[in-house]
């Protein structure tokens, strides 16, 4: 599958508990809307947003280098359903990163809040973090995300007090655990951290989405610091495994 067909594919993923939620008599269409899958989601035009997204892919491209595309465009969707989409079976209130056209380097932010809402910012600060690589599907990128949200917004004087409580708080929650973990590893190695991007590999039986070779990674980090790396990993394996399968992937260490 390209890997623009499983983006595509998403809203119907996430559309679980909610679908439970509507009338008897509604009646919505399961086919994909037409055009442009974007379209079906409601633009948010606002300079501040369109800047933040700007500053922050420069500010991610010169600590981790160049995205594995030329990102040339990106487009931001509050994710609510245009009118005109109404009748079709489509999740609403997610929040992702997709590669809506690869040949040409554009790629969509969706968000789940509008830009009034204080977590608005913290989220589409983690977004932007998935325009390095959006195929990316792990728990190491989730935190990756978490973790440079929190830089930015703390450089371009963005909240993120709301945020800092959930993932300082929150120890069984995945995205805390995932961010809370790769705290702990940039906080060790600095000077290692910033190649995780470089050993994302294939995902065995999910065309067109990848992982972070973990092990790879570590095997970079001098010898007798590799103990490290792993005791900060497995204190958070048993959270993360649970929370890992179809939508994330979890590589463990031994």
């Amino acid at each position: 599958m390209h890997p623009k067909s499983f983006f595509r594919a998403i809203p119907y993923l996430l559309s679980g508990f909610a679908l439970l939620c509507l009338g008897a008599c509604t009646h919505l269409l399961d086919a994909p809307p037409p055009g442009a899958w974007s379209a079906a989601y409601q633009p948010i035009h606002d300079p501040a947003s369109d800047l933040f997204v700007s500053n922050a892919l420069k500010r991610a491209i010169s600590e981790f280098g160049d995205p594995v595309f030329p990102v040339r465009k990106v487009m931001i969707r509050r994710s609510k359903k245009n009118p005109s989409v109404q009748n079709y079976r489509l999740a609403e209130d997610f929040s992702l990163t997709e590669c809506s056209d690869l040949s040409n380097g554009c790629c969509t932010i969706y968000l789940g809040v509008a830009p009034s809402d204080s977590a608005y910012f913290p989220m589409l600060g983690h977004e932007c973090g998935h325009l390095l690589n959006p195929f990316l599907f792990d728990w190491y990128m989730e935190g990756f995300c978490t973790l440079f949200s929190e830089q930015f917004c703390a450089e371009q004087g963005k909240d993120w007090h709301a945020w800092r409580k959930k993932m300082d708080r929150k120890r069984h929650d995945p995205y805390a655990a995932s961010y809370q973990m790769m705290r702990a590893l940039h906080t060790a190695f600095p000077k290692e951290y910033v190649q995780l991007l470089q050993f994302a590999v294939s995902t065995p039986g999910f065309p067109g989405r990848q992982h972070i070779d973990i092990q790879a990674w570590i095997a970079t980090l001098p010898v007798a610091q590799r103990p490290v790396a792993r005791e900060i990993i497995r204190q958070h394996t048993k959270t993360l495994q649970h929370y890992s399968g179809a939508q994330y992937h979890f590589e463990t260490v031994p």
